[in-house]
């Protein structure tokens, strides 16, 4: 998956109105949300096959520390 869809699909899973940035600091997102955590958290089992835990997402601070944990399977 290239940066540019990974983000476009971040913002459906968030269901954000606005685009995501990479510099985006996720705990100013409104839609940052347990919910929204569980939604990323299947995104990423489906996705990338990565099981991600609530433990994981509380160490993230950006939308770039997301793009991180992906690892390999988002290109630049």
């Amino acid at each position: 998956m290239k940066k540019e869809e990974f983000l476009v699909e971040l913002e459906d899973v968030l269901q954000r109105e606005e685009p995501c940035n990479e510099t985006d600091i996720l705990e100013e997102y409104d839609e940052w949300d347990s919910l929204s955590k569980m939604a990323i958290m299947a995104f990423y089992s489906k996705n990338f096959g990565i099981n991600v835990t609530l433990n994981d997402l509380k160490e993230l601070k950006t939308v770039e520390d997301l793009i991180k944990l992906a690892g390999d399977k988002i290109d630049a």
